[in-house]
């Protein structure tokens, strides 16, 4: 879907989330004992627990592409949790034939350690509406993961949109966070996952001192025994363009993509 302007969020999505409660796995739960927490997207987002992000994104490349993160790109409505990311071409440090993305990321304000992190989420696409049909484009990155001071501790859930099928599951320990982070400094798995752009998926790893569990409904894929860090970190979801052929993809003016979130958890060890 071609839209390309800013602040249309709330107008695309108007009238498509009248099919969200058609959604049959659209179950919320009620909160979490013990010292956990569970958000369900049934009303905005509460300024006390939750940060939303207005500034620089990843993915900048000289004269080439410049990211941002724009909180106008976060919609709560219908149970979902909705971020937009959408690009145009423009000037990057004076090249006029640069590429400009416009995307969302929010965080908790409230660090968090060993425990279950969970969501809930269908990845980037251009669907208009939760259940609705949409296409995976390149130029862009969807995730759910955990993050702290220039990854020191950061464990991810991401898709490119530029590998259709692939997920990817990623944990860094930046040792020494006023320098990198650098390759050497985190590990990776894959797992096939032919409609993870098409489908709502739960997303969960398991930190726990020298070892990460992830799983993919409820299904083991990796675990991870190297790089694992151990600093409390955010929980943090977001979507960002890119112009790289080797992560994300090769930028996509003019097309509006959509990253949907049902329900995030967090259960303390």
């Amino acid at each position: 879907m071609k839209l390309g302007s800013k602040g249309s969020l709330a107008l695309v999505l108007a009238s498509a989330f009248l099919l969200a409660a058609q959604d049959p796995g659209n179950g919320k739960g009620n909160g979490k004992p013990g010292g956990g927490w569970e958000e369900n997207f049934n009303s905005a987002l509460s300024g006390k627990k939750w940060s939303i992000s207005d500034g620089f994104a990843p993915g900048y490349r000289s004269g080439e592409h410049q990211g941002f993160y724009e909180s106008e790109n976060v919609l709560v409505a219908g149970g979902y949790l909705v971020m937009r990311l959408w690009q145009e071409s423009g000037s990057v440090d004076g090249n006029p034939d640069g590429v400009i993305s416009h995307g969302a990321h929010i965080a908790t304000k409230q660090k968090y350690g060993y425990g279950t992190y969970e969501w809930r989420m269908r990845m980037s696409s251009t669907a208009t509406s939760p259940a609705g049909a949409g296409d995976p484009v390149s130029g862009s990155v969807s995730a759910g993961f955990t993050y702290v001071n220039n990854s020191q501790t950061e464990i991810d859930f991401e898709f490119g949109g530029h590998l259709s099928d692939t997920l990817y599951m990623a944990n860094w320990c930046n040792t020494n966070p006023a320098t990198g982070p650098f390759d050497d400094q985190m590990t990776f798995s894959t797992a096939p996952l032919s409609d993870v752009s098409d489908a709502f998926h739960t997303y969960k790893f398991v930190w726990e001192p020298g070892k990460i569990s992830f799983y993919v409904d409820n299904t083991l894929q990796a675990v991870h025994t190297t790089d694992v860090p151990s600093a409390s970190s955010t929980f943090m979801i977001n979507h960002w363009g890119t112009d790289n052929q080797f992560w994300g993809g090769l930028a996509t003016p003019d097309v509006d993509r959509f990253f949907y979130v049902d329900w995030v958890r967090f259960t303390p060890n």
